[in-house]
């Protein structure tokens, strides 16, 4: 009986010492080892590559300038993910390109339909003073008065001038020769004066106007007309008494502009029977003056 104990411990032994002589070092994908007693599979007994150490830390101030550079590859815009081993090259934005100034853009300022009509005028009258026989002499103090009141325009498109006039000498525009008279003088010198502020819009004007016939000044409501209204109120202002001119003031309420643009503005004034009046305003050399004044057939205004 302890001859089998002795001869069962024997074997236990054996067998023991068997399976440690049988036992296989297995490297496993995560770079841990494994001992079987089976063989290792083919896939792990190939060479191990060894792991890259982790790269140390970097300031947040040194990477900053690098992620700000890096833009996206195609296949990141698209939603892609870059395959395992694929290069990503990252392309810096691209400058924006700002054209190069053309021939036209010096700085030149398109002028004005005001300004354009200073022009026009200037043109002419250096035609009539280049090539009519005399005219130079005829027109200096007009022509004086002229370059003085319109100095800043013509300063500032003197070279469109002088090409203007150019282009009329060789027949390429028109300033007819036709115009270089006397009549043609007179009709330019009040557009030589320095305009009267009193003037400047149709609201002074009216108001200045008004003003004047409460007060029996003649002169200065004769001063805010022009055209067929200076004529048709200049006999009847001188005829009138100076009740007569302040219950005219006295009967207008109100004035209404109901359309205008630079040179002409257009409206009504209503009385205080509410009957209307048409009544139009001319600018003349940056003056407003009354041209119209009459009945109107709009409607008449309620009563307040």
């Amino acid at each position: 009986m302890k001859a089998k104990a002795v001869l069962g411990a024997l074997i236990l032994c054996a067998i023991a010492t068997d399976g440690q002589a049988e036992m296989n070092q297995c490297h496993q994908a995560d770079g841990t080892i494994q001992f079987r007693q089976e063989p290792c599979p083919l896939a792990e007994m190939a060479p191990q590559e060894p792991q890259p150490r982790a790269a140390a830390p970097r300031p947040a101030s040194a990477r900053a300038p690098v992620a700000a550079a890096a833009t996206t590859t195609p296949a990141a815009d698209a939603g892609m993910k870059p395959k395992a081993g694929e290069r990503v090259v990252t392309v810096p934005p691209a400058a924006a390109v700002v054209p190069a100034p053309g021939p036209q853009d010096d700085g030149f300022v398109k002028p004005t339909k005001r300004k354009r009509d200073v022009l026009e005028l200037a043109a002419q009258f250096e035609r009539c003073r280049a090539d009519a026989p005399g005219f130079a002499e005829k027109s200096a103090p007009i022509y004086a008065a002229w370059t003085r009141r319109h100095a800043a325009v013509l300063s500032e498109y003197d070279r469109l001038l002088a090409a203007k006039v150019r282009a009329s000498r060789r027949g390429e525009a028109s300033l007819p020769m036709r115009l270089c008279t006397e009549e043609w003088l007179r009709g330019i010198e009040p557009l030589t004066r320095v305009p009267d502020p009193r003037f400047s819009t149709v609201e002074k004007t009216w108001q200045l106007f008004m003003g004047a016939l409460m007060t029996g000044d003649r002169e200065a409501a004769l001063n805010c007309l022009g055209g067929r209204a200076e004529a048709r109120w200049k006999e009847r202002v001188e005829a009138m008494s100076d009740d007569d001119l302040r219950r005219i003031g006295a009967s207008i309420r109100a004035l209404k502009v109901r359309w205008g643009d630079d040179y002409e503005k257009e409206g009504v004034v209503a009385d205080t029977t509410n009957r209307l009046l048409g009544i139009a305003f001319r600018n003349v050399n940056e003056e407003w003056k009354i041209t119209e004044m009459g009945p109107s057939p709009t409607p008449a205004l309620p009563a307040q």
